[in-house]
């Protein structure tokens, strides 16, 4: 069995590098709004801006998905699916708390897995 690390660090590695539309780190940019604004909030920015962000957050639903983290169903495979699930009404807040504090942990290996290109 293996532990959260292995298991996250697992995951981010799957992710790649990420380029954003005007070359920045996307994955660099979401730690400090999901503090600032929350998961939600973040997720539904994601799908206005264009390069690279809907790749990590389908990346952040694969994670939350895995079977061994079992936050959200397996079926949650991208972003429309982690915000209609965080969104569900059977959804309570401390599984959108749990949602956030595993996506950050996540996103602390993710961030130090990418490099600028």
């Amino acid at each position: 069995m293996q532990n959260l690390e292995q298991i996250r660090a697992r995951n981010a590695l799957k992710l790649g590098i990420v380029k954003g539309d005007k070359g920045g780190e996307v994955i660099k940019k979401v730690p400090s709004l999901i503090l600032n604004h929350g998961l939600l909030a973040t997720a539904a920015f994601s799908f206005s801006e264009k390069e690279g962000w809907e790749k990590v957050f389908n990346a952040i639903a694969a994670h939350l998905a895995d079977p061994e983290i079992a936050i959200l169903p397996a079926n949650c495979t991208d972003r429309v699916v982690l915000m209609k699930q965080l969104t569900a009404v059977e959804t309570t807040s401390e599984t959108l708390k749990l949602a956030t504090a595993e996506t950050m942990a996540w996103l602390a290996f993710a961030t130090r897995f990418t490099k600028k290109v």
